[in-house]
């Protein structure tokens, strides 16, 4: 919940009025129902943030941070949704994992609409090679190849917030396999595991990824009645935070379709829909989990972790500043 933009004079009476309850309105969550918790949080948060595009810029200029030479094409692409507020995490998660791919993986970021031509100009400072893809130039990728009633369901899923990862990661004509990584993940030591899968993952259906301890699947709906209702099993443990998969054609589009025509309402519009999505691909094509060294964010993660994924809540996200920079560089806010 968020202030309202301060009160113009020129506003009507009926607008005026409406925007001193917005304030009060605001101001009761602050003062008596616990939003002052989330206002810290969130401020906490930006000064983490700041700190760390800071000490970006630091490290590039003592020529610790090198910019990353990729192929502006490969058979191998990351790819990462992202927006202006994270581009600084979305920077040191590239980083992160590009600094070992050996120049063989070609990174994609796309646009949720709010990236600026500053903020381009900052990813190319560390990734020169870099592609971005825009919501419209998906948006019409979209258009043409699932034109027809066939795809009324992958069509109608573009206002699903993470409507890119589901289908918009596979739009590369040179790509064969397709890595889709979130912001919030970093890469401490050489992900032998991921880069392996990357090799070969064009050579089956199957996705690799993280395994959770949380069940993120029964949030949206029971692990059974997800299944009764798409007439396949799903993998409840996956977390989409990182997934390596082959790019998906025909057979994995059509399969989409059919869960999405059998989705609730509810089920399509939940925060969790592409989470949910992934966990019947991967339960319908196969899944390759990730060694325990690949870790979802927890209060404390063990010294010899691969890669963590300080997933967005108040007790683990802080700590990809707080904890995982520090480990990655040396440096603490």
């Amino acid at each position: 919940m968020e202030p309202s933009n301060t009160m113009k004079t020129t506003d009507s009476p009926q607008n005026l009025l409406h925007t001193i309850r917005k304030q009060l309105g605001y101001a009761k969550y602050v003062l008596l129902d616990g939003g002052h918790q989330e206002v810290r949080y969130k401020l906490r948060l930006k000064r983490l943030n700041s700190w760390a595009g800071t000490l970006l810029d630091q490290l590039a200029s003592e020529g610790v941070l090198k910019p990353i030479d990729t192929p502006v094409e490969s058979d191998i692409e990351v790819h990462m949704l992202c927006g202006h507020s994270h581009i600084t995490m979305g920077i040191w998660s590239l980083w992160s994992l590009l600094r070992w791919a050996d120049g063989q993986i070609a990174p994609v970021i796309h646009s949720d609409g709010s990236l600026t031509p500053v903020d381009v100009l900052r990813f190319q400072k560390f990734f020169p090679q870099i592609r971005f893809v825009w919501p419209e130039d998906a948006e019409r990728w979209v258009e043409q190849r699932f034109a027809g009633s066939e795809f009324n369901g992958l069509r109608g899923f573009r206002s699903h917030i993470f409507w890119s990862k589901v289908f918009g990661f596979h739009m590369s004509e040179q790509a064969k396999v397709v890595m889709s990584l979130d912001s919030d993940i970093l890469f401490f030591d050489r992900p032998t595991e991921v880069l392996e899968r990357c090799a070969t993952a064009h050579e089956s259906l199957a996705l690799t990824s993280f395994r959770d301890e949380f069940d993120w699947v029964t949030v949206c709906a029971p692990v059974k009645e997800f299944e009764a209702r798409c007439g396949t099993r799903i993998e409840s443990r996956l977390n989409s935070g990182l997934i390596v998969m082959p790019k998906f054609g025909d057979e994995q589009f059509r399969f989409m379709e059919r869960m999405l025509r059998a989705y609730t309402p509810e089920w399509r519009a939940h925060y969790f829909a592409e989470q949910t999505l992934m966990a019947l691909m991967a339960g319908e094509f196969g899944w390759h989990e990730l060694p325990l060294s690949y870790q979802m964010g927890q209060e404390t993660n063990s010294a010899d972790a691969i890669a963590i994924h300080y997933i967005s809540n108040q007790a683990v996200r802080p700590r990809f500043f707080s904890e995982g920079l520090p480990r990655l560089v040396g440096r603490r806010p």
